[in-house]
């Protein structure tokens, strides 16, 4: 991932063909990562910010981009309501 260092990583979770879920860098034109379920697109992009503090995930939906809610310990709240999630 191209990202300059003083710039907060922005990861977007949007639909993609064939109704799989993407996952991208914010202004990149192809996607890190295609997943067939969203809630593994959503898996997919809070690891790649666990090791960034200051990254936002971004999730597509009817109306625009909106932030994915995250659990205090790094999860996602559809993680936990799915049964994904580690515990």
């Amino acid at each position: 991932m191209e990202n300059d260092r003083n710039e907060a990583l922005v990861i977007c979770i949007s639909p993609g063909i064939n109704g799989r879920w993407d996952v991208s860098e914010k202004g990149s034109d192809a996607p890190l990562e295609s997943f067939d379920v969203k809630e593994d697109a959503y898996a997919y992009a809070i690891e790649l910010t666990r090791s960034k503090p200051d990254a936002t995930v971004l999730v597509e939906d009817e109306e625009g981009f909106s932030p994915l809610p995250l659990r205090r310990d790094g999860g996602s709240a559809a993680e936990r309501n799915s049964g994904h999630g580690a515990g």
